[in-house]
């Protein structure tokens, strides 16, 4: 039994460990207002985006109608729609 409870953990201590690393940066200046720095960011709201971020940020959007306009990625300094595919 001691066999088979050290596999289990052993399986366990490998798969609970995080597979990606995402580095998030939110950065202010002294007024306490966000400005844009070089690392991606992740922001919500409503409509489509428009805001200057850096290439590889991700914007949720809130009032999207469906997967293929909820979600968004900025790629090559422009916003691009995720597609969504169904199984």
């Amino acid at each position: 039994m001691a066999v088979l409870a050290d596999s289990i953990g052993k399986v366990y201590a490998r798969i609970s460990r995080p597979w990606v690393t995402l580095g998030i940066v939110v950065a202010a200046d002294e007024a306490g207002v966000r400005s844009v720095t070089s690392s991606p960011t992740i922001t919500s709201g409503t409509g489509v985006p428009t805001a200057a971020e850096p290439n590889g940020s991700i914007y949720m959007r809130t009032d999207g109608t469906d997967g293929d306009d909820s979600l968004y990625m900025r790629i090559a300094a422009a916003w691009v729609a995720l597609q969504c595919e169904t199984a």
